[in-house]
């Protein structure tokens, strides 16, 4: 897995198994047999993950529509997006690996 930063690309795995249950989605991490409710913020930026997505890009729509303190809205997108990565559920590009298989 990349290291997750503004730069990295990010998009939902080929099969995610993902539900809406009361308003909100669970993800089911089957290579770990974990369930995660994301929440409302949560199920939004799942939802935005659906086609590849560079994370400053997801933070700055986020901003336009949710008020937090300046930097923390990147630090909770980080987190959630690192949990998920390490699930399995989300993947991850860096800008740079994208750059070298353009080459």
């Amino acid at each position: 897995m990349s290291d997750l930063r503004l730069s990295s690309t990010v998009c939902h795995t080929a099969n995610p198994v993902a539900a809406e249950v009361a308003g909100e989605t669970v993800l089911m991490s089957l290579e770990r047999s974990r369930c995660y409710g994301l929440g409302d913020i949560g199920s939004e930026i799942w939802k935005r993950l659906q086609s590849p997505v560079r994370v400053s890009d997801l933070v700055v729509s986020l901003r336009e529509e949710y008020e937090a303190a300046p930097g923390l809205l990147e630090q909770d997108v980080l987190e959630l997006l690192s949990t998920l990565a390490g699930e399995g559920l989300i993947q991850v590009s860096d800008e740079r690996q994208v750059e070298e298989r353009d080459h």
